[in-house]
Order: structure tokens, then sequence, then C-alpha cells
């Protein structure tokens, strides 16, 4: 996801802002979104309220993932090759 210092669509403010799920053609800032009066109706907020800290448990995950999917294309590979 890439933010843009722009100007907001609703607020005027130059501030990073990003596409409103609800209202693709308007960038909003941080605080337009939080304040919207249809963020209860919207599925996937451009912004949230809180920051969320990743656990170790989520950490050692994602590293797990990604090192089987490393995994996975090496032997994509040697099998193409031996195919």
């Amino acid at each position: 996801m890439t933010f843009y210092w722009q100007r907001c669509g609703i607020c005027g403010k130059y501030y990073p802002v990003d596409k409103c799920f609800l209202h693709p053609k308007i960038s909003v800032c941080a605080y337009c979104c939080l304040f919207c009066a249809e963020r209860n109706h919207c599925t996937k907020p451009a912004w949230y309220s809180a920051v969320k800290p990743v656990t170790k448990e989520e950490k050692e995950r994602r590293e797990r993932e990604a090192a089987e999917e490393k995994i996975q294309k090496v032997l994509e590979e040697l099998l193409g090759k031996l195919g």
C-alpha cells in the first residue's frame, strides 16, 4: 500500500492520503476516514483507528510461510529442469 502527500478530497488539507473504499474517486486522509459517517458500512477502510502490534507468533508464522514459499519455488524450478 502506498500513501502520497496529496490534497484530501474531503477536508482539502495536505496529508498522506489513500483511496476511499466506498467512494473510489476520492482520496481521503486518516482524519476524514476515521470520522466518516459511512465508516460503519465500510468493509475495507483506508485508515484504521489503532495500530495493532505484531506478536511474536505472527512474526514467526510469516517467516515460516515465506521460507516455505521459497522452498516451493526452488522445487518447482528443479522439477521444470528435469522434465
